[in-house]
């Protein structure tokens, strides 16, 4: 990604480019790549005392523990905000899931079982 947006900065400053070429040019080597790095170095999960909140970039989710129904490991690769293919599915609200990748999915669970005695663990 830095590759990409120095690369970018680079034909910017160096090239005979015309206005809308700068202004794309700058969208897909610098904005892009910043709002990439931003979501992947951002991603963080949070047990609060009633809900599970999943945080990555702009983006906040957050999950009311009381309606989570089933956890269970897998490697599921579908898009998430998860990075890792060591994931959890959490089932919330009976049909809506989530991909998370915690470091440390066993003791995710245990507290996730402390805090959800309700939800089906799936170890």
């Amino acid at each position: 990604m830095l590759l990409v947006i120095l690369e970018g900065v680079q034909s910017l400053f160096t090239g005979t480019l015309g206005t809308n070429e700068r202004i794309a040019l700058f969208f897909v080597h610098f904005v892009l790549p910043c709002f990439l790095l931003w979501l992947v170095t951002s991603v963080c999960y949070i047990i609060e005392n009633d809900a599970l909140i999943i945080q990555y970039g702009p983006f906040k989710k957050i999950i009311p523990l009381d309606s989570i129904n089933r956890v269970r490991k897998t490697s599921n690769p579908l898009a998430s905000p998860a990075l890792s293919l060591k994931r959890l599915e959490i089932v919330y609200n009976h049909q809506k899931t989530v991909l998370i990748s915690p470091k440390d999915r066993e003791a995710f669970m245990r507290l996730l079982q402390t805090r959800c005695p309700h939800a089906v663990m799936e170890w």
